[in-house]
């Protein structure tokens, strides 16, 4: 990674001096028996040298490695965890769908553990599918296991926002309201400290 760093700085500091080698338009003036470039000016027109196609020494002018690198740098941050049993996509979209709605990412874990058992595929008997186990009369069937993790984080920022609670609002994400009973809310918490 510090070496695409060090690339990139390196290519824009080039890019650089080229803009300002370009910027000098004006001929040497003599001065007396002394020639003299006037300084340049630098103005919006003469800054916008392309520098996309300069040869970094990787012929595209990227890393070929460079998803690697970056995937390697997200797992050592934590941000990708090899224990979750999702895709690295899947856990992106996990992290997204929380951030977005404010929902604690090891309660997602823990509730999807509960739900599906990390299964994409999984249906319950009464119908509801995937891995946050949408009821398909409220949720459209057919979503991808990304659009099911949005559409679950969504509901259950929704819940969280509502109640003010989260036992509350996870027990309204199992029943479809609180009822007061946290067997359900209990056993997702219980999943989720594992993952904290």
């Amino acid at each position: 990674m510090d070496k695409l760093i060090r690339l990139t700085v390196s290519a824009w500091a080039v890019c650089v001096v080229l803009v300002a080698g370009a910027a000098v338009t004006e001929p040497a003036e003599p001065i007396g028996d002394q020639l003299w470039t006037k300084p340049p000016v630098f103005t919006a027109e003469n800054l916008q040298t392309d520098c996309s196609a300069m040869d970094t020494g990787y012929g595209s002018g990227e890393d070929p490695n460079e998803g690697e690198y970056i995937t390697e740098a997200l797992v050592a941050q934590g941000y990708f965890r090899e224990d979750v049993p999702l895709s690295f996509e899947l856990q992106d979209a996990l992290h997204t769908a929380c951030e977005a709605n404010n929902v604690p990412y090891h309660v997602a874990l823990g509730l999807i553990e509960v739900e599906s058992g990390f299964d994409p595929e999984a249906v319950s008997p009464a119908g509801c599918y995937g891995l946050c186990q949408l009821n398909p009369q409220y949720f459209p069937s057919g979503l991808t296991p990304a659009e099911n993790i949005e559409a679950g984080m969504e509901y259950l920022g929704s819940l969280i926002d509502q109640y003010g609670d989260l036992g509350a609002a996870l027990c309204a994400y199992h029943d479809g309201h609180d009822t007061g009973h946290r067997g359900y809310s209990g056993a997702v918490l219980e999943a989720a400290e594992k993952w904290a």
